[in-house]
This record gives C-alpha cells, sequence and structure tokens, in this order.
C-alpha cells in the first residue's frame, strides 16, 4: 500500500489561513466560498452570465473532455454538448479555501461529484466521478472583488450506475482499462458518445501510485502551493 498519510514534500502552503482565522478573513472566505459554488448551480442550470461573473477576462479551465481551454471556449463547449444531448450535473460535498494574510490569493478544494448520463446502445447509464475541484483565485484590488484564474480537479473514484436496473449496458473492457480509476467510466463513456478524446493523465489520487495521475496529483499541490507563496504560474 502507498503512502496515503503524507503530501509532496515542501507542498503545503504553510503561510495560509484556513479554518477559523481573523473574522475579515471569514467574510473573504465565504465570498469565495458563494463563486465556488457558483460553478454547478449556474452551468447545471443554463444560468451562462451568472456562470461568466466568476471568471477573470483571462481564466482557462482544464477538464476530461475539454483540455486547458479559455472559460468563454469552455462555455461555448458546454452549450454545443447540451445542444448535442450531454447531459452532465454536480453535487457539492463540501470545501475548504486557503487565503493569504493579505487577502489577495486563494485556493479552494471543493468536493464534488460530477455525474452524466449516456445512452449506451438504448440503455441509460449514469457514470459518476467523485473529484476535487481547485480553483485559483485572486483579488482586483481596484474593486475588491475575486475572479477565478485557473480551474482544475482531482479525480479521485468513479463508477457506472444503471438507470434501470434490469438493463445493464455491455463495455469493452480493453477499452475500459485505457482509463485512469478516478474517470474511468466517465471518460470511456465521454468517448465512445461525444466524439472527444480524453486526456488520461489529469490529476488523480495519491493512492494510483506508479502513474501519471499521481505525477500530475502531486504537481497540481505543488502548484498551489506556488500560487499561494505568490509565484507567477502557468497552469
Amino acid at each position: 500500500m502507498p503512502d496515503l498519510h503524507t503530501l509532496p514534500e515542501g507542498s503545503r502552503p504553510s503561510a495560509a489561513i484556513r479554518n477559523n482565522g481573523p473574522v475579515d478573513l471569514v467574510i473573504e472566505r465565504y465570498k469565495i466560498r458563494e463563486l465556488a459554488e457558483g460553478w454547478p448551480c449556474y452551468r447545471d442550470s443554463c444560468e451562462w452570465e451568472n456562470l461568466k461573473s466568476i471568471f477573470f477576462e483571462d481564466a482557462y479551465i482544464y477538464t476530461s473532455w475539454t483540455g486547458r481551454t479559455h472559460y468563454m471556449n469552455f462555455i461555448q463547449a458546454s452549450q454545443n454538448g447540451m445542444d448535442n444531448g450531454a447531459f452532465i450535473m454536480h453535487r457539492i460535498h463540501g470545501l475548504s479555501t486557503d487565503i493569504n494574510v493579505s487577502a489577495t490569493l486563494a485556493v479552494t478544494k471543493m468536493k464534488a461529484t460530477i455525474t452524466q448520463r449516456f445512452d449506451l446502445d438504448g440503455i441509460e447509464a449514469d457514470a459518476e466521478s467523485d473529484c476535487r475541484f481547485v480553483f485559483f483565485w485572486s483579488k482586483d484590488i481596484s474593486t475588491g472583488k475575486w475572479g477565478a484564474n485557473f480551474v482544475r480537479h482531482f479525480y479521485e473514484k468513479d463508477k457506472l450506475i444503471p438507470v434501470n436496473p434490469n438493463r445493464v449496458p455491455r463495455l469493452n473492457l480493453q477499452k475500459l482499462s485505457e482509463f485512469p480509476v478516478g474517470y474511468r467510466y466517465l471518460g470511456y463513456c465521454q468517448e465512445i458518445t461525444m466524439g472527444v478524446k480524453v486526456i488520461k493523465d489529469l490529476p488523480g489520487h495519491r493512492r494510483e501510485i506508479d502513474t501519471a495521475n499521481r505525477q500530475k496529483h502531486d504537481i497540481l499541490y505543488e502548484q498551489i502551493k506556488a500560487w499561494m507563496d505568490g509565484e507567477k504560474i502557468e497552469i
């Protein structure tokens, strides 16, 4: 069993405030929480103008089916996907935010489940991936408003659930094995039904030792620390 109880050495933002802290930073973290939880609330209900308000103009998003893309292109791709029958929803389970003392930089890790319904040869099934959204925030000092600069994910565990338990889809097990365990069924179904090429080396869970997904897991933690230390990073 791999070591599950340590993060990459030197990757924890030790100077950041999280949990309790001064009241003024609690209020700032609450503002950020509203923004983070707005993603699924706005996207799933097609409130596109509200979704746009979360991001700064140069913000980028990274997902399994889009790769790194400007947030406006992500919104357009989401709209096109919906028009073509894609049915993606999200459930939020909680979050934690690291914020610097000057309240100008922050990172939120939000537990969520991505759930997408697929028609697999006439049989409906929901692929569900438990993940953590990672929002990289900064504050516009001139307006006092927070915005997202980057959004990434840890993909940690997924499953496929038939909508009708009496009708179970048949999968190509060889193709299925090509996908990482954190989004195996989600990626498989996206690739065979949406006409997309799913990225297979996205950050996973720490238990995925000797995999590209574990490497990307550690790199993302290092990027979180670099952001909180005020370093200029490109994600």
